[in-house]
Formats: structure tokens, C-alpha cells, sequence
């Protein structure tokens, strides 16, 4: 059975936190879209140019600059629909209800075409000798909903859960890490330690960490230091640490290899981050390779305690303003970003990627801005000077940095100074 994660327009409007990561790469809850949909067989991406550059010169060489795998391991589920082909719209929550729903579609058998929102969630297509659907699909690209709509598929009965704003990603979050926990319990990977906290095997938990309330799963070869206060729902991946003293609030997610202290509540950390100091880091999204400096702190919550707004222009030029409808939410940052020391993030904040931040900062940081040269206004930093960060960066993982890498950050400079 093919199984494929396509991108479509929607892709666009998520903003800062898909901009250098496919839409399915995004940690929700305490996986992937591509984690969750290697459940039905081996996951092919197709991508915006850029991201599918990226993975076909990465491809077994390493993971993906993001963290991902780029192959797929067999599949966990047996299936006796081997000429079946599942599309899956990259902007799928990975839920038990997804799950669910594709899997009822993949048992019937029958092709068909999901629609939510007026967007092409899902399709189901069969592969045979007279007929190839795949030869039907792009490469790379966003036009995969087109190609689909085309093929004049019946529309079944069914719906995904669709992310379709930037603030749509923290809600999502909050939403499946529950079950996802559930799930990774049920897998049977993990064994109960103490009541609410689960361990995989070469997890390393010092005895005086307090766990309030759980689940808190902690991954294969992550380290938790003493006097660190855990609340579930919470996820520590592979290979993460949380130092000493640290309060790991509910609602977190850590991606493998982050590197964690201070205060973090209901925020997703993808993987080879850093956030190692004191500093507050609320309901927020934080992509890969980021750096979150001591005494950095996120505003989740307005003074008056109303609902977070978030302010804009129009593609016309015009002021823009979305109404999130959250009472907490605080920064969306990409990847490669960097914080000074003390910095102090409005909520809704949203930092470009590759960006370097300090100070008091506004809402809204275009990518590659560096904040800490040139006065309030910053400088623009160069696509080369970005590598020599995330060098430096991957050095400290063990980690090589690729000519895939560079040429990414390159198209990313040059998609930000357009």
C-alpha cells in the first residue's frame, strides 16, 4: 500500500512554523502527521520545491534538518489492500479520530475523495495494471488537491481535522496530546515507573523528581535531572534533557535532543532545540535548531485578559487583523531562531525563521532579521551566516551539516528578502 502526506495552498497560510518544515512535520500532540500515518505503510512526502530539494539530498545520508525521518520503516499494520493508495492532505491533525477515519477508508476499499472545509483532506485510489494514479500526481508542489479533484473521485461521508491558521497548531496541540499519550501507552513501549510517569527503556529519571500529576512519558535515553516538577499531560522525547530544577508544565512536548530548564507550560518543542536557563515558555510553538536564551520570556496571556489578536498586513497592503479566539497563546517562533538574553516575546508573537531577537519584541520578526545589530531596526542576516550557526549548532548534537542544509537556508533568504 502507498501512503502520501501532500501540501496544499493551505500550506501558505501557517506561516512562520511551516516555512523550513513540510505541514506534516510538525509535532502535534506527541507526533507527527508522517509518524502517525507510517502506521498504514512507508510515507512518501510531496512538498513545496524547496522542502522536497531538501529530502531527496538528504535521503540516507541523515534525518531531515527538521528532525524527520526521510524513509519510513515498514509497515506496522498489515493490510490485504496492497494496490490501494492513501492521500493524506499534510494538514491532518494526528489524531485517534484521523486514524480512525483512514483506516475505516482504507478497510472499505473503496476510491473516494474527503472534503473539509471545501479543502481535499483525503483520498483513497486504486492502482492496477490498466491504471496508475500516482503517474497522476505531482512531484512536488502544492497542486496535488487538483490533481485529486480531477481524477472525479465519489466524496465519501467522512471528514479530517484540518489545521488552516497558525493559531489552529497550539489548539490542535492541546487537543490530541492526551490520546497520544494513550497511544504510545497502549504501543507497550512503555512501563510505569511511578503512578503517572512512564519510562522507556534507557530513560534516566533522577529520584527526587516530582511528578504532581500524570501521564508524563518519558523517551528511550532521555535524562531527567533532580528537583524537576513534572505535569501531565507531557511528552520527553528521545535523547531530550531537562535540567535540574526545571517545572515542565502540562500540555509540553519535547522533541528528541532539546536541551530544557527554566518554566515551559503547553508548548511544543521540536526536536535540537534549546531552552537550558530560567525564562518563561507558555503556549507556544518553537521549531528545530532554535536557541531560547536565559531569562528569554513569553507573554501567553494579555493584561486584560481578553482574547489574543493577531495583527498583520494583507496581501492589498492594509492593516489585518485575526481574531484567534484564545485566551492564552504565546510566540509562534521558526527554526534557526535565535533569542538574546532577557528577551520578552508579546503573546502572539511571530519570529521568521533564522531570525535573531532581543530586547522588547514586536509581534511580528521577518525572516533572517537580526535584532541585535543595527539598532531597533536590526540587520538582515545572510543565508551563509545562518549556516555557520547551525554548524556550530550541529556540532554540539554529533551532527554534520550537509550542502542540502545550505542550499535550504538559501532558498529560505531568498524567499524572505522576496
Amino acid at each position: 500500500m502507498h501512503t502520501i502526506a501532500f501540501e496544499d495552498a493551505g500550506a501558505g497560510h501557517l506561516g512562520v512554523l511551516c516555512a523550513a518544515r513540510p505541514t506534516c512535520d510538525l509535532t502535534l500532540g506527541a507526533m507527527t502527521l508522517v509518524e502517525a500515518l507510517s502506521r498504514f505503510g512507508p510515507v512518501r512526502r510531496i512538498v513545496r520545491p524547496h522542502l522536497a530539494r531538501h529530502l531527496a539530498a538528504v535521503a540516507g545520508r541523515r534525518l531531515a534538518v527538521w528532525g524527520g525521518e526521510i524513509d519510513v520503516g515498514p509497515a506496522t499494520e498489515a493490510s490485504r489492500h496492497g494496490d490501494l493508495v492513501l492521500a493524506v492532505n499534510a494538514r491532518a491533525v494526528p489524531s485517534r479520530a484521523t486514524l480512525a477515519t483512514l483506516r475505516s477508508l482504507v478497510e472499505a476499499g473503496r476510491p473516494c475523495l474527503v472534503r473539509t472545509d471545501g479543502a481535499v483532506a483525503a483520498a483513497l485510489l486504486r492502482s492496477g495494471a490498466d491504471a496508475d494514479p500516482l503517474r497522476e500526481l505531482p512531484a512536488e508542489g502544492t497542486d496535488t488537491a487538483t490533481a485529486l479533484e480531477a481524477l472525479g473521485l465519489p466524496v465519501a461521508d467522512a471528514a479530517l481535522d484540518l489545521v488552516a491558521e497558525p493559531h489552529d497548531i497550539i489548539a490542535a496541540h492541546e487537543r490530541v496530546l492526551p490520546e497520544a499519550l494513550a497511544l504510545k501507552i497502549d504501543s507497550g513501549g512503555f512501563a510505569q515507573v511511578r503512578p503517572g510517569l512512564f519510562a522507556a527503556q534507557g530513560a534516566r529519571i533522577a529520584d527526587e523528581v516530582a511528578v504532581r500529576h500524570g501521564p508524563v512519558l518519558v523517551a528511550a535515553d532521555a535524562e531527567i535531572g533532580p528537583f524537576v516538577c513534572l505535569d501531565g499531560p507531557a511528552w520527553i522525547g528521545p535523547r531530550a534533557r531537562v535540567n535540574p530544577h526545571a517545572w515542565i508544565r502540562a500540555g509540553t512536548a519535547l522533541g528528541r535532543d532539546c536541551r530544557v530548564g527554566g518554566e515551559v507550560e503547553a508548548t511544543v518543542m521540536e526536536p535540537f532545540s534549546n531552552k537550558a536557563h530560567d525564562g518563561f515558555l507558555g503556549h507556544s510553538h518553537v521549531g528545530s535548531w532554535v536557541n531560547i536564551a536565559a531569562g528569554t520570556i513569553t507573554s501567553n496571556l494579555k493584561a486584560t485578559y481578553g482574547p489574543v489578536r493577531l495583527h498583520g498586513v494583507s496581501p492589498a497592503g492594509g492593516r489585518l487583523t485575526t481574531h484567534t479566539g484564545r485566551q492564552f497563546l504565546g510566540a509562534l517562533i521558526g527554526d534557526f531562531v535565535k533569542t538574546g538574553i532577557n528577551s520578552s516575546l508579546p503573546c502572539g508573537a511571530r519570529i521568521g525563521v533564522a531570525a535573531t531577537v532581543g530586547g522588547t519584541v514586536p509581534e511580528q520578526v521577518v525572516a533572517f532579521t537580526n535584532q541585535l545589530v543595527g539598532g531597533e531596526a536590526g540587520t538582515r542576516s545572510s543565508p551563509a551566516q545562518a549556516a555557520t550557526v547551525l554548524e556550530r549548532m550541529m556540532a554540539r548534537r554529533g551532527m554534520e551539516i550537509l550542502d542540502a542544509d545550505r542550499e535550504l537556508l538559501d532558498a529560505l533568504a531568498a524567499a524572505a528578502a522576496g
